[in-house]
């Protein structure tokens, strides 16, 4: 029985992100028609509120899909991690990834952010050089206090590649989780 709402569950969930991305992009057409009219026009923002308010019905009429499908398969994967599925072994390396991953890419995006705090210029320049430095060596990387402009850079665009490979490292573990789990 957990196969079929399983699957079920993942074609509401695939639904709802469909769904969602009308929304955003809705209402990003929404923002830019508000920009590009100095009054409402019955084809412009008219339009896209009627649209966005049938995403909306149709959300709801989804439900929280996502959370049900996340739910399904939590019990799954529980399911064959504690059985001698052979499944289960990769499952938990999986796991014990995607919670590594779980913790160093927001500390990357972070030491990121701090980055482009420092070459922004805003604020205070050795109260966002402290935290540059401080977000980095959370990282085991070392930058001193009286770091130039080109090196911080150069440590961003780092951060930035590396959030990127963590990023679609994180993808593709999703990936692999999902079809060891929807696997008969």
């Amino acid at each position: 029985m957990i196969d079929e709402d399983l699957h079920t569950a993942r074609r509401r969930a695939r639904r709802w992100d469909e769904l969602h991305e009308s929304r955003t992009a809705i209402t990003g057409l929404m923002r830019d028609a508000g920009q590009e009219f100095d009054a409402p026009a019955e084809a412009g923002p008219g339009a896209y509120t009627r649209e966005l308010a049938t995403v909306e019905r149709e959300l709801a009429e989804v439900g929280p899909a996502r959370e049900l499908y996340e739910e399904l398969l939590v019990r799954r994967e529980r399911r064959m991690t504690g059985s001698a599925d052979p499944r289960g072994a990769e499952l938990l390396e999986i796991g014990r990834m995607l919670a590594e991953l779980d913790v160093e890419l927001p500390a990357r995006e972070r030491a990121r952010a701090a980055g482009f705090a420092v070459l922004d210029g805003g604020g205070d320049r050795e109260e966002t050089v402290a935290a540059f430095v401080r977000d980095v060596g959370a990282l085991g990387m070392t930058v001193t206090p009286d770091v130039a402009d080109g090196e911080v850079e150069g440590v961003v665009a780092g951060l930035e590649e590396r959030c990127a490979e963590l990023g679609r490292l994180r993808d593709t573990l999703h990936a692999r989780r999902e079809e060891l789990l929807l696997a008969g």
